[in-house]
């Protein structure tokens, strides 16, 4: 199981770090997976815009088939005013209903 997180975190890294512009910083992190090891749930965030806008994306895949099994939850601050620790607790909540629809345990 924890080869599939490090596998796939590697794997969104790199595309996160490719599509990423100098101005932004993005880390990914994995939240969970199902038992099974099917779903994989994965977290986007850090700041937009020079370090202004924090943002939280969670995203679900299902591994084996190589697709995502949900709509993004995404949650962008509004500049300087939000933390980015707040925003990314509005996401997890935001994404409960979904982690728990695929049985991924945080």
């Amino acid at each position: 199981m924890k080869r599939l997180y490090v596998i796939v975190t590697t794997l969104l890294i790199g595309a996160a770090a490719s599509t990423a512009q100098a101005k932004s910083m993005v880390r990914v992190k994995a939240i969970g997976a199902s038992p099974r090891g099917q779903y994989v749930a994965f977290e986007e965030f850090g700041y937009q815009n020079g370090r202004k806008r924090p943002f939280s994306k969670i995203r679900i895949m299902n591994v084996w088939k190589n697709k995502y099994v949900a709509k993004p939850i995404h949650v962008i601050g509004r500049g300087n005013r939000e933390e980015l620790l707040d925003i990314r607790q509005k996401a997890k909540i935001r994404a409960l209903k979904n982690l728990k629809r695929f049985n991924i345990a945080i």
